[in-house]
Formats: C-alpha cells, sequence, structure tokens
C-alpha cells in the first residue's frame, strides 16, 4: 500500500474526499493476491477501500483500477456486485459499499442464479479476450513460453490441447475472469460478486470456468467441486449452450490456466513456501482435468 494511504493515513484520506466525518474503524482485510484492502466503518455506513498495486507483467489476471470501477458502475442496481462509492484514479483508490456475509462454500444454487442476473449488464467498451479454443490455447502456450522446463512444464507439453472449430457464442458478456471463492460473499440472491479489477467482454463460460476450476478452488484455500456438484450447478443455471461450449472449451481453459500457474510458482517468492506450493498443486489439478 503506498504510504499515502497506509491505516495510519486513511481516515484524513477519506474525510477530506467526502466519505464522511469519524470517528473511523478501519482494519486489513484479507484480500487476494494482489491488491491492499481495507474495511472503514464510520456513522455513515460501511465500505471497502482498495488500493491497488501492480501484478506480474503480461499477467492472465491483469489489474485495471479503471476498468473495475466502471464494472462496478455498469453493475449497479443489478444484485451482482458491490455498489460503488468513489474512485480516484490519480491515487489508485476504489471505494465501495462492503458486503456483508460468508465467504461463498456450497451454494451452487446462488451462483447460477448470480451468473444470469450477470448477463443483464453491457459488455461494451471492457477489453476482448479470446473466446475460441484457437485463442485460449494461443495463450496458455505464450504462458509456458515463458517457464522453465520442469516436471509439470514437461507433463503440459506432452498433452497439449489441439485447438478446434468453436462456434461463436450467442453474445459476448461482462465477464469477471477471477471467479474464486473468496470473491463471492453472501448466499442465495444476496450472493455477491466482488473484486472485479480484470473484468472483459467475452464468452460467460469463461466465467462458468473459473467458478469451477480446480486451480481457482484450490488458490481460494477450497478443495475442488465434486463432479456431483458440477452437474447440481448446471442444472441450476439452466442454460443448455453455456454448458456445450464448457464441455468443448473446458480442456483449452485448463491448458492456459495452468501455464499461468506454472509461471507463478517459478516466480513467486522463495519466502513464500505455502503460495508456491498452493500454485504447484492448482496446476496439478489442472493436469488431471486434462488428461482424465
Amino acid at each position: 500500500m503506498s504510504s499515502q494511504f497506509d491505516i495510519a493515513h486513511a481516515a484524513d484520506f477519506l474525510t477530506a474526499r467526502g466519505l464522511g466525518d469519524g470517528p473511523y474503524q478501519i482494519k486489513k482485510l484479507a484480500g487476494g493476491y494482489w491488491n491492499d484492502v481495507l474495511k472503514v466503518s464510520n456513522p455513515s455506513g460501511n465500505y471497502v477501500v482498495k488500493c491497488y498495486r501492480a501484478v506480474l507483467k503480461d499477467s492472465l489476471f491483469p489489474n485495471l483500477p479503471e476498468a473495475e470501477a466502471a464494472a462496478l458502475q455498469r453493475l449497479s442496481g443489478l444484485n451482482v456486485a458491490p455498489e460503488p462509492f468513489a474512485f480516484w484514479p490519480n491515487e489508485g483508490i476504489l471505494v465501495y459499499n462492503y458486503v456483508e456475509g460468508d465467504v461463498w462454500q456450497d451454494d451452487l444454487m446462488g451462483m447460477a442464479h448470480l451468473l444470469r442476473r450477470k448477463e443483464a449488464a453491457n459488455a461494451h467498451g471492457f477489453r476482448v479476450v479470446p473466446i475460441t479454443a484457437e485463442g485460449i490455447l494461443k495463450e496458455g502456450h505464450a504462458l509456458f513460453a515463458r517457464c522453465t522446463r520442469d516436471r509439470l512444464v514437461t507433463a503440459f507439453q506432452t498433452c497439449r490441447p489441439s485447438p478446434f472449430a468453436t462456434p461463436t457464442p450467442e453474445r459476448l458478456s461482462l465477464i469477471h475472469t477471477d471467479i474464486g471463492a473468496t470473491n463471492l460473499i453472501g448466499h442465495g440472491e444476496d450472493l455477491r460478486l466482488v473484486d472485479w479489477q480484470c473484468p472483459a467482454m467475452g464468452d460467460l463460460v469463461e466465467d462458468v470456468y473459473s467458478f469451477l476450476s480446480p486451480a481457482f478452488q484450490i488458490l481460494n484455500l477450497c478443495e475442488p467441486l465434486s463432479e456431483t456438484a458440477r452437474v447440481e450447478f448446471f442444472d441450476a443455471l439452466d442454460m443448455p449452450r453455456v454448458k456445450q461450449r464448457y464441455d468443448a472449451l473446458e480442456q483449452a481453459f485448463a491448458y492456459r490456466m495452468a501455464g499461468y500457474c506454472c509461471l507463478r510458482y517459478q516466480t513467486v517468492g522463495e519466502s513464500d513456501v505455502a503460495v508456491r506450493d498452493r500454485y504447484i498443486r492448482a496446476a496439478e489439478a489442472e493436469l488431471e482435468r486434462i488428461i482424465g
């Protein structure tokens, strides 16, 4: 977090920018792998204050403050994401309403209904991501090309999927691209999707994949979903064409995510042993999805 916005200076910063008078209660939240996040409470309400940091260069998951602010505005009122409050691009600080509730555990119907609600959002104006097997695999190849050859990288190179023709989705969606369990707060119709720092215009299947992916679950300190849970989720989603595209594209998405995981465990700091091991386990889980 920048020196101008640590916990000691947050109250002065926010008061000067109209968040309301004190007294303030401020605590650091357990955020994701990159950004610094605070929960700020005062008499006017409870807020999340996000301060952005640089991420791995050419990452599969870029850190895009302006895009997150735009996504929250686009999703406002749809009961999908937190309601935005303020954004200061020069400081790289975003404020949105705090979402009360527990981290997602097993609410498959709530997740399916959230994705259906999200489809009401207009995706135009956001970065465009690949929607074909060829494009997805190309990104995976680029990630693996940055890796040092080792046991896992070699295994993926020997079983990498081949490009194949895929039909265009019925529509392009505003997608989150990083739906791990810790980015889902609440339950049922109150379930909300947070941390929109890498939104895109793309295939809804990509969001379905990230939710079902064993790697995403592992990186969010959860166990991979069972096959029974997958079936229950698709039954609740009730979008047969999305299911068909998922079945066709899952291996391509798995290969690309594995490339990201391999690059991350090879570049994470030597002191972050737990994080490194988590990325290794995540890559191994995607390998199992590819080879069956």
